[in-house]
């Protein structure tokens, strides 16, 4: 797994350089609605765009253009319409703005009554060649539609393609693709669409539905390798069914819950993300969620390890790919699994182990506080047993273990050996997921007995969620202070 992500982070840093080197520009009336070449920043969330530093941010990672939410396509009085998102404080240089799918286009463009793609596109592109021209956004160079479609409703969906792009002059017009045709006749069927679309954005990681990269490139159009690093959280009913979605950033609040208990999911044979389930053994209440005893949360994370690899793997020898576009859920940085600054470090060759620091502090006469900080963009694995800080308080013995905010703790003797408090001389903290940046709550620790004059030592464990393990040897204590020498007492002669 080492070799496998180093090689991973080598080859996407090359990759990366390759991608950002500029094709010589197209001639003719076409050459402004190029797509361009390099790696593409794709936020999910509109407010997102207003999170401080964002802009230089983008300048280091080299991102060719920004994917930026403009708003939903929806049926208002019964006329398709634009659904508004609020756009930046500030325009936010090279970005394309992208279309999603409203209520009235969730079924896409088939069946009974299905849309009218050029309806649409004669509706819509007025108000987007006026949002491309405004420049409130930045400098649109394109409009992405991310719209579900099928071989049978193709055809609409290249009419809606071809109205929007007549109407956005001098800006190119993408569509996503989730799936590829698996019969001749679909192939015939899509053609025309992908034909009718300046570039395509294929979906080839993530823990949705996905692109083969090969087949992808066989289609010979201008595409984006597109790797989702979305989590996502399902509530699930007491027959499995699903009840609706939990927000990726509960994930570590509530697997440090001691009353939710973490089972990995093995059923789930994908090596592109880690899927494990979360069970309730009384109520919780988190953020605004009220969840109930035997209530049941399927997770999905991406694999970083896997990612990694893939961002190198994934487009070695396509010819037509023009870089990769990452997708990033949430606000700000902290509510993101994977975040920018995790992506900065792979692209700039950084360290992608999380630096962890571990403290033992005296908290009173008969007890110490034990915290553990996370320095770095980089998180854990989630995992029950593989991350941890361990502390040695012998001579002494722990009579109480207040957690704060790890997950749980296991107590062993000077050899290593599980055994009862009483006879325990170590305790070793247990986190679920050390997030990037976190802090997690100091946890206090009562002995019975004396403390070491030196205390105490400690040693982490840890593995990073891109690999590799993470493994401290005991910190050395301080000495303890230099007892100040009390100076002689002085006696006066009698006169």
């Amino acid at each position: 797994m080492r070799l496998r992500a180093v090689s991973a982070v080598l080859g996407a840093a090359l990759l990366a350089s390759a991608c950002r080197k500029a094709a010589a520009p197209p001639q003719g009336a076409e050459a402004a609605r190029q797509p361009p070449k390099g790696d593409v920043i794709w936020l999910l969330d509109p407010s997102a765009s207003g999170e401080a530093g964002l802009a230089p941010q983008l300048s280091r990672l080299g991102s060719a253009a920004l994917f930026l939410p403009a708003g939903r396509i929806d049926l208002a009085d019964g006329r398709w319409a634009l659904v508004a998102d609020a756009p930046p404080a500030h325009p936010l240089g090279a970005v394309v703005l992208v279309l999603r799918a409203g209520e009235a286009l969730a079924g896409g463009f088939h069946g009974e009554g299905a849309p009218d793609g050029a309806a649409i596109g004669a509706a819509l592109g007025p108000v987007m060649a006026e949002a491309a021209r405004s420049g409130v956004y930045g400098h649109a160079l394109g409009v992405h539609l991310d719209l579900p479609f099928d071989a049978a409703g193709a055809g609409r969906y290249a009419e809606l393609v071809s109205a929007l792009r007549r109407s956005v002059s001098g800006a190119f017009v993408s569509i996503s693709v989730r799936a590829l045709p698996k019969s001749d006749d679909e192939r015939k069927r899509i053609a025309p669409l992908f034909a009718a679309a300046d570039a395509l954005v294929a979906f080839v990681f993530g823990s949705g539905p996905r692109v083969d990269p090969v087949a992808m490139d066989a289609f010979r159009r201008p595409w984006w390798a597109a790797y989702d690093t979305r989590a996502s959280g399902t509530l699930l009913g007491p027959n499995g069914d699903a009840r609706g979605s939990v927000p990726a950033p509960l994930l570590d609040a509530l697997s440090g819950n001691p009353r939710v208990e973490l089972e990995n999911d093995l059923s789930a044979n994908d090596a592109s993300f880690t899927a494990f389930t979360l069970t309730l053994r009384g109520p919780v209440k988190v953020e605004g969620l009220t969840l109930a005893a035997g209530d049941r949360i399927a997770f999905r994370i991406p694999s970083v390890s896997e990612m990694l690899f893939q961002l190198g793997s994934s487009m070695a020898g396509k010819h037509y790919a023009l870089g990769r576009a990452i997708l990033f859920e949430g606000a700000t940085e902290a509510e993101r699994v994977f975040s920018l600054a995790a992506f900065e470090d792979v692209l700039l060759g950084r360290s992608l182990v999380p630096v962890l620091e571990g403290s033992v502090q005296p908290a009173g006469r008969n007890a110490v506080a034990v915290e553990l900080v996370n320095r770095s963009h980089q998180a854990t694995v989630v995992s029950r047993v593989a991350n941890w800080i361990e502390v040695d308080l012998s001579p002494a013995r722990p009579a109480e273990v207040q957690l704060g905010g790890f997950d749980r703790y296991e107590v062993y003797d000077a050899a290593g050996r599980p055994v009862s408090p009483g006879r325990a001389t170590h305790v070793r903290l247990f986190e679920t997921l050390v997030a990037p940046a976190e802090t997690v709550t100091p946890a206090r620790i009562v002995v019975r007995g004396a403390l070491p004059a030196s205390c105490c030592r400690f040693r982490i464990h840890a593995y990073a969620a891109a690999g590799p393990e993470v493994v401290s040897d005991w910190s050395t204590p301080p000495p303890p202070p230099t007892p100040v020498p009390k100076k002689p007492a002085t006696t006066r002669k009698a006169r």
